[in-house]
């Protein structure tokens, strides 16, 4: 059995108190649903003397704002995947491990899920025997085999859906609210993986609502269908100019996540805009996802696999939303 080490913990009753909670001491960290961050904590390569709770701090649910939809970060990822008017983020948040999970976890927690790794994500007597990692307490990664690179994995199932949606995020510090694109978000580096200046909060997502036609999906990868972390995921957004399938691409987004320490967009896609979405331009699509996905081995499943799933799961789900099918059973 896995124990952790005391801690202190204290209840924020707002954002801006939460912020002051978390500078007042050392080795702070934020705790809402505490899904990702008390495992981190058994594992003891989380390392943190005070526990911000801010469950009850953090605004939760939705409401349409000029045109936006406005997300709170304390929203529970059962509640967020009700809201079918953000098809992929619904998608996205109900395959997040387990009915128990998404009941407790929230979309602040999964949009800053920390990076994970099978050589890092073990006991500390494990990772001792193995002599540790270059993101906890050692000098090389097992992954790639050098002292350099970190390539621990963000394994978020919502965020691909939230940048395919063009997401924003709004984060509270010291100096004040700011707002920040998604994308701009992540850095490739497993150690370091998020641009968050020390003890931001995160407390607002903010998603454009789709315009008309819009179609999307979140598809996950993953060896079983409850609990486990994704070996790939895939948020397809695409607008059409008609309802038909015949009808031209206006504006197409892939995002592949779980194979790096950041998701990405996939380039390239804007020649396929002003045309209808054939077969053929479906097989092109997935073979830029091919060539462009490079999975790493730091989650489970065979890299080459994962990279051809990544072909078959985006030609899957274009010819899904271009026709108007559900999902693959």
């Amino acid at each position: 059995m896995l124990r952790m080490d005391g801690f202190d913990y204290v209840a924020a009753r707002d954002p801006g108190e939460a912020v002051r909670l978390w500078h007042a001491q050392p080795d702070t960290a934020y705790i809402a649903g505490g899904t990702d961050l008390l495992p981190n904590l058994k594992h003891r390569f989380v390392q943190a003397t005070t526990l911000v709770g801010i469950a009850d701090a953090l605004p939760r649910g939705w409401a349409r704002v000029g045109g936006d939809y406005e997300i709170g970060a304390g929203t529970r990822l059962a509640e967020l995947a009700t809201l079918q008017a953000l098809a992929p983020v619904a998608q996205a948040a109900g395959l997040v491990a387990s009915p128990q999970l998404r009941n407790m976890g929230t979309l602040g927690g999964n949009v800053l899920l920390d990076t994970r790794c099978l050589f890092l994500n073990q006991s500390d007597f494990w990772r001792k025997s193995l002599g540790y990692c270059l993101k906890a307490e050692g000098t090389w990664c097992h992954v790639v085999g050098g002292p350099k690179t970190c390539v621990a994995t963000q394994s978020s199932d919502t965020v691909p859906a939230l940048m395919v949606m063009g997401a924003r995020i709004r984060l509270l510090g010291p100096a004040g609210q700011r707002e920040l694109d998604l994308n701009d978000l992540f850095k490739f580096n497993g150690m370091d993986h998020l641009k968050l200046s020390a003890g931001e909060l995160l407390t607002h997502v903010v998603v454009p609502e789709p315009a008309p036609n819009f179609r999307g999906s979140y598809d996950k990868v993953r060896t079983r269908g409850s609990i486990d972390f994704p070996q790939l995921g895939v948020a397809v957004g695409l607008h059409l100019a008609g309802p038909g399938a015949d009808a031209p691409v206006e504006a197409l987004r892939i995002v592949i996540g779980a194979v790096s320490p950041q998701p990405k967009a996939l380039p390239g896609l804007e020649a396929f805009v002003g045309a209808p979405l054939t077969d053929a331009a479906i097989e092109a699509i997935a073979e830029i996802a091919h060539a462009r996905t490079r999975p790493q081995g730091s989650v489970h499943g065979d890299p080459a696999w994962r990279r051809h799933m990544a072909r078959v799961t985006v030609a899957r789900a274009l010819r899904r939303l271009r026709d108007g099918t559900e999902a693959d059973a």
